[in-house]
């Protein structure tokens, strides 16, 4: 197989923020994977949070094209074990490797992904729509953008959080699910439980620091008293698959990117295993182009909750592939991912 880098800028249509950082460019590396005049792709972006930089998931995909080009791709599993060794603990790296090779094996086999792996493509989870954290007039003219999805998921972890939460409650009935981002200490986070309930929250993901196991149970136990029954997912509270059954009793669900997981392959023995410790899952990456959301689109319906509006976010578009309408998600005619790159 032939591996080819492209590094791309994905600019956005405005800037998203969280808790703990701002972007108005989304640095992203498409791989494209070539065998016999077919071609696969998958997508990573840079994250300091893990710190993984675009300079060095490039090093390592340099690094490790030589030995991929005298490999013949015939399946994906005997594939990523061979891999494995090339990339070590980076996951992101592998991940857009893993990707590109499951789209080019899809293609291969001249059928698209979810139906080799029987997964149906109906009666699928409907996507959120992410709204980043901003002043409250920002955060209103966001949502009136896209006024009548199913749910939102909303950046939070501000002083004011609440008062955004009131202030779009009063634009929909929609449920939200809240993205913290580490962004609460316990004390906050207890004081907000029950307003959250009465607000419509479906879902909190990851409301105190990463390693903060104290607060969490502080918070879990004060939530029980209340009766107070929302799901918390975990996201940056686990790292790597090491880090899931640390989270049993912490969390209800856990935030499943394919990055963190190393790609789709490994990403549905990790799925299996987080199912087998009772969680709920969601899959949530705040922008990602075609090519991520058309990879973890193939496992839709192993998750409660999906948001997969990144390519709604940028200004860009690089490709084509699965695509989001109000929620939905649309698969194309296509094989393997669906994905076909029209950036050159």
């Amino acid at each position: 197989m032939k591996l080819r880098i492209i590094r791309i800028d994905l600019p956005l249509k405005h800037i998203f923020t969280t808790s703990n950082k701002s972007n108005s460019v989304v640095r992203t590396i498409v791989v494209e994977l070539e065998q016999d005049g077919l071609r696969g792709h998958g997508e990573v972006q840079e994250d300091l949070f893990y710190n993984e930089t675009i300079e060095s998931m490039v090093e390592l995909l340099e690094n490790c094209a030589d030995a991929v080009r005298r490999y013949a791709l015939a399946d994906t599993i005997a594939f990523g074990c061979y891999i494995d060794p090339m990339f070590g603990s980076s996951r992101f790296a592998r991940s857009a490797v893993d990707c590109a090779a499951c789209d080019l094996w899809g293609k291969m086999k001249n059928k698209p992904l979810y139906k080799i792996w029987k997964l149906p493509s109906e009666n699928l989870p409907l996507s959120s729509y992410s709204i980043g954290l901003d002043s409250l007039e920002r955060m209103a003219d966001r949502f009136d953008e896209v006024p009548d999805w199913p749910s939102y998921r909303i950046k939070l972890g501000d002083s004011n959080d609440m008062q955004i939460l009131e202030m779009l409650r009063k634009k929909t009935n929609a449920p939200f699910r809240i993205d913290v981002n580490g962004g609460w200490n316990v004390n906050t986070a207890i004081s907000y439980i029950e307003r959250l309930k009465s607000l419509g929250v479906e879902s909190i993901e990851q409301p105190l620091a990463p390693n903060n196991w104290e607060g969490m149970s502080k918070l879990r136990k004060a939530m029980k008293e209340r009766n107070i029954n929302i799901p918390i997912f975990a996201d940056e509270s686990w790292k790597t698959e090491n880090d899931i059954e640390r989270c049993v009793g912490f969390f209800d669900g856990l935030n499943i990117k394919l990055a963190k997981c190393g790609g789709l392959t490994p990403a549905r023995e990790i799925i299996a295993k987080a199912r087998q410790l009772g969680f709920k899952l969601t899959s949530a990456n705040s922008v990602e182009s075609t090519v991520g959301v058309s990879a973890i689109a193939q496992l839709a319906s192993l998750f409660d909750y999906i948001a997969v509006d990144g390519p709604l976010q940028i200004e860009k578009k690089i490709g084509t592939g699965v695509s989001v309408n109000n929620g939905k998600l649309i698969f194309p005619k296509e094989n393997g991912t669906g994905v076909r790159v029209v950036l050159r």
